[in-house]
C-alpha cells in the first residue's frame, strides 16, 4: 500500500482518563514528522473515549476507535495497526508520554539505517511525570552509541525477573510494509510481553532492529515489582508464548539463538513454579507447595534464590 503518513502512533488505552490526555499531546505535538495519532477504547468503562476526542477536538490527525468489548492490549494494537496509514508504527502506552522530538529523530534514524525495528532508551517517571532516576533506563557504556540489536542480544536481554535492564521494556517504531510483508501482528493471547514477542518474531525473519541514542520516551513507573503483579494465569500463558516462539522459528534459527530462547523459556519456565509456590503459600496450602516442587525440582535452586532475594530486600528496609 501507499502510506500517506510517516508515523501511526497507536496508543491502546483502558480506564485512562485520568492521564490520556497527557500521552495524546505528547504525540501531536511532534515535529518534523507527518503523524496520525490512533487512540484504541478497549471497551473502557470510564471517560476515556469522550477525554481522548476532546484531546483532538479540529484536529484531524486524530482518529479514536471504541471496541465494543475488552480484548486487551494486544488486541487493541492490532486494531489500530489494521487502520494505520503509517511507513512507521509507534507504540504509545497511555500512562506515559514522548518528549519533544523523539519521533524525528527516530524516523531519521531508521531511514538512514534502514532498520525495521527503531527504539531509543526511556526515562521512568512516577505519577506526577517526575524523573525517578538521574539518567536514562539502559546505562550501560553500548547504549551510549546507535548499533544494532541481534536476536540472540534481545533474547538475552529479556529475562524475566533479573537483575539486568531488559530490552522489552524499550518501547518501537515498527516497519509497517515488514509488518504486512511478513504477516505479523500482536499475539491477542498476551497482555504482558506483547511487545517482546512482535519484536523477536520480526528479528527471526530477518528484519533489523537499530538502537538510537537518546532518551526521549517518558515510561511511567507504578509503584511495585514486577513479582508483585504477577500471577500464575500470566506466568502460565508467557511460557506458552515462549514454547509457540521455538515452535515458529526454531528451525531457522542458529545455536546461539536456539540456546537463548531456551534459557528465556526454562527462565519463564522457573518463574511460573515460583509463582504457583508463592500462592499456595498465601493460600496456606502445604501439600501443594511440595507438589509442585516434586514436578519441577529443577525449578528449586531459582526459587530458593527469588525467595533469599526477597528477604534480602526486606531486611535491607528495616535498616
Amino acid at each position: 500500500m501507499t502510506f500517506q503518513k510517516d508515523v501511526s502512533v497507536i496508543i491502546a488505552a483502558w480506564r485512562a482518563q485520568d492521564y490520556i490526555q497527557n500521552a495524546i499531546e505528547s504525540a501531536l505535538s511532534q515535529e518534523g514528522v507527518e503523524i496520525e495519532v490512533i487512540v484504541v477504547d478497549d471497551a473502557s468503562p470510564d471517560r476515556t473515549s469522550e477525554v481522548a476526542r476532546a484531546c483532538g477536538e479540529g484536529d484531524d490527525r486524530l482518529q479514536v476507535i471504541k471496541m465494543p468489548q475488552n480484548g486487551g492490549p494486544s488486541k487493541a494494537r492490532n486494531q489500530g495497526i489494521s487502520v494505520a496509514q503509517g511507513r512507521y508504527i509507534a507504540v504509545l502506552d497511555a500512562d506515559d508520554t514522548f518528549l519533544p522530538g523523539r519521533l524525528a529523530l527516530l524516523v531519521k534514524a531508521a531511514d538512514d539505517e534502514k532498520a525495521d525495528i527503531i527504539v531509543d532508551n526511556i526515562v521512568r517517571v512516577d505519577g506526577q511525570g517526575q524523573s525517578i532516576e538521574a539518567g536514562p533506563f539502559l546505562t550501560q557504556p553500548e547504549f551510549s552509541k546507535r548499533h544494532v540489536i541481534s536476536l540472540e542480544h534481545y533474547i538475552r536481554c529479556n529475562m524475566i525477573m533479573s537483575d539486568a535492564p531488559a530490552l522489552g521494556y524499550l518501547k518501537p517504531l515498527f516497519s509497517s510494509a515488514f509488518l504486512q510483508a511478513h504477516h505479523l501482528s500482536y499475539d491477542e493471547s498476551l497482555r504482558n510481553s506483547e511487545d517482546y514477542y512482535l519484536v523477536a518474531d520480526i528479528l527471526a525473519k530477518g528484519g533489523k532492529m537499530t538502537f538510537e541514542p537518546i532518551a526521549k520516551y517518558a515510561y511511567r513507573v507504578e509503584a511495585g515489582s514486577i513479582s508483585h503483579r504477577l500471577n500464575t494465569q500470566l506466568t502460565e500463558r508467557l511460557v506458552d508464548a515462549a514454547v509457540r516462539f521455538d515452535r515458529r522459528h526454531g528451525d531457522a534459527m542458529s545455536a546461539a539463538e536456539k540456546d537463548a530462547a531456551r534459557l528465556h523459556r526454562e527462565r519463564l519456565e522457573n518463574t511460573h513454579v515460583f509463582q504457583q509456590i508463592v500462592e499456595y503459600l498465601k493460600a496456606k496450602r502445604l501439600l501443594g507447595v511440595l507438589a509442585v516442587m516434586a514436578q519441577r525440582p529443577r525449578a528449586l535452586s531459582f526459587v530458593f534464590g527469588q525467595f533469599f532475594k526477597i528477604a534480602k530486600e526486606k531486611l535491607h528496609k528495616l535498616k
